[in-house]
């Protein structure tokens, strides 16, 4: 009965007849809610930025910033204050978080949720109930293609290290890639394994003489410290490949990549008020669970580590980046 009130009360403010026929008192009570579980970044904050800004008031955000300490029964709390329509996971730690407190109550049903801004989150929104998401994950073709038209010379093959229960992943990507004439070339380690820096370094030895360049995923179990400090980096530092990265301190703290291509953190915001006012429409009901590509992305480059590398590339091309780091 609240959702049939709620979906006459939207079909009224799109038709503007709100104002006219409501008071105060009303709109306070069908007032549209959504619940924002986030972590503490100021990556995370410029992503509720983006929903805030498109939102216009139209959807109360209220948010619960996840910690280490954090536990369901904040949640728990924010639902019944707050009665959200629909909630937003933002991070790795708040869709783990939303996952426990379903598990916690596996009979209840849920409203509808969108996730976003958390690592290879394909794994994980299919474990929740009435969830879909946004990936935080660029397609490898995206990235290759916006190098490849900087650099000064043809990238035909490019070689990725991933761990198995990624295949599906990478099939996809290589897909994307071959309607491009790029051949996306994978090495495929266990999911788990003792000696993650020699197999690393290992499949990086093996990829040098076949590609033209690399694809570095954010995946935190190749990315182990000892796997930065005894395959990545030093096959990085030797290498003359040109790489792409999904995080741009990787192309700068950590000099593992030249490219960076991440998604625009503000956009995803936006992205996901656009599934917010579709789900509103439908009164609060997801109309596709299908996983959405970020549709805004910034592009980085390190002209310093291609220089250093000897990797031509064009300087009337550097325009289309949003940063040029020298």
């Amino acid at each position: 009965m609240a959702h049939s009130i709620k979906y006459l009360f939207n079909l009224l403010r799109k038709l503007g007849l709100f104002v006219a026929l409501f008071s105060l008192p009303m709109q306070v009570a069908w007032a549209n809610n959504a619940l924002v579980i986030r972590g503490a970044s100021s990556a995370f904050e410029e992503v509720v930025n983006g929903m805030n800004d498109d939102l216009e008031g139209e959807v109360t955000l209220h948010e619960i910033i996840v910690t280490k300490k954090s536990s369901q029964k904040e949640i728990v709390k924010a639902f019944k204050q707050h009665n959200p329509d629909i909630v937003i996971l933002v991070g790795n730690k708040a869709v783990n978080l939303y996952g426990q407190f379903q598990n916690k109550n596996p009979k209840d049903s849920y409203p509808p949720a969108i996730a976003m801004a958390a690592l290879f989150v394909d794994k994980f929104v299919g474990k929740l109930k009435n969830a879909t998401a946004i990936r935080y994950e660029i397609p490898a073709v995206t990235s290759v293609v916006a190098m490849r038209s900087i650099l000064g010379k043809p990238v035909k093959k490019v070689g990725v290290v991933y761990r198995e229960w990624m295949e599906d992943i990478i099939k996809e990507n290589q897909r994307y890639c071959k309607t491009e004439g790029i051949e996306l070339v994978g090495i495929k380690l266990p999911n788990k394994s003792g000696k993650v820096d020699s197999k690393v370094r290992d499949a990086l030895k093996s990829l040098s003489n076949d590609v033209d360049a690399l694809w570095i995923l954010n995946d935190n179990a190749l990315l182990t410290r000892d796997a930065l400090l005894k395959a990545w980096l030093p096959s990085r530092g030797k290498s003359k490949l040109p790489a792409i990265v999904g995080i741009r301190q990787f192309m700068t703290k950590i000099p593992l990549g030249s490219f960076a291509i991440v998604p625009d953190n503000y956009g995803l915001g936006a992205q996901a008020a656009g599934m917010i006012f579709d789900a509103m429409d439908n009164d609060w009901e997801l109309e596709e669970t299908d996983v959405q590509q970020p549709v805004s992305v910034k592009k980085f480059i390190n002209v310093a580590t291609l220089s250093k590398k000897s990797i031509g590339y064009r300087t009337d091309k550097l325009s289309q980046v949003d940063e040029v780091v020298k």
